[in-house]
């Protein structure tokens, strides 16, 4: 960094709708999130400065609470001021939600200590309202035996039958690094979401949504655990199946990947931050 050391850095927290971003991370010849984020900071502050994320999402993958850390680039400036001119510079599909300043070494990817994802299924007739937020599905998933399965994926694991990318195979080089592919799973729930999809009394469908907190995340892991739920809820496997592919730790006997739109960075946890207690089941759709 040129010029005299920074005092603090903004925290911006971040939302997006990923449906016409090729991802987060900044790609040649490509709309991303942090290409265009970075625009607007360079056009608000006059100074060229990379965008450090939380959290990286792939191409049509949603965010309401990903994490950015930029130098302060205007320390004479109040933090709702800033939010304000971004946002003003910024299109309809990405804000942001706000700025808060912190220490100048902070990063919000390498201080992260947990990320939370949330997933969503509308199970019923197509609800073009929604079809950019939800993986749809014409048949019902069944509730019970999908949450002992989420009971399967809790507790620190070698995840990578459910590791997408190349990293989830043997001879992958992930495994040589100090984590490899073994993360922790703090929290994993399923629940019925009626206020997903307000359907009209006489419409056949119900909404699920997966919600699951780790210490980090594979490539394709939230999708893939999705794949391997959806197995569970269709009866064409059993809760157990969960821990045989735990313990098989290879991605060519894992579940195929389910598709990005229904998946959203919910939160990222820093510090002592505990992750908010798991919403109240809402419905009883899908429930046996």
């Amino acid at each position: 960094m040129t010029g005299p050391e920074r005092a603090s850095s903004w925290r911006l927290t971040v939302a997006y709708d990923g449906t016409a971003f090729w991802g987060s991370q900044r790609q040649p010849a490509r709309r991303t999130v942090q290409g265009v984020l970075e625009a607007a900071l360079r056009d608000f502050s006059g100074q060229e400065q990379p965008a450090t994320f939380a959290g990286r999402t792939d191409r049509g993958v949603h965010a309401v609470g990903q994490v950015v850390s930029v130098p302060d680039l205007r320390p004479d400036l109040a933090e709702g001021v800033i939010r304000n001119a971004l946002n003003a510079r910024l299109p309809d599909d990405l804000a942001v939600i706000s700025v808060a300043r912190d220490g100048p070494a902070f990063d919000a990817r390498r201080d992260a200590t947990w990320r939370e994802y949330r997933y969503r299924i509308w199970c019923g007739a197509p609800a073009p309202l929604i079809r950019h937020v939800t993986w749809q599905r014409r048949s019902p998933l069944d509730l019970p035996p999908m949450r002992a399965a989420c009971e399967r994926l809790l507790g620190r694991h070698d995840f990578a039958a459910f590791a997408g990318g190349g990293d989830g195979v043997p001879w992958s080089e992930r495994r040589q690094t100090r984590r490899g592919t073994v993360r922790t799973v703090r929290r994993c729930s399923i629940r019925a979401a009626a206020s997903l999809w307000p359907a009209p009394a006489n419409a056949a469908g119900h909404a699920i949504e997966l919600r699951i907190i780790a210490d980090g995340f594979l490539p394709h892991m939230v999708r893939a655990i999705v794949g391997a739920l959806v197995e569970v809820g269709s009866g064409n496997r059993s809760p157990d199946w969960i821990a045989d592919l735990i313990r098989a730790a290879d991605r060519r006997r894992g579940p195929r990947t389910a598709p990005p739109h229904g998946l959203v960075l919910w939160r990222v946890g820093y510090g002592h931050d505990e992750p908010a207690p798991d919403p109240d089941d809402d419905g009883t759709a899908g429930d046996g």
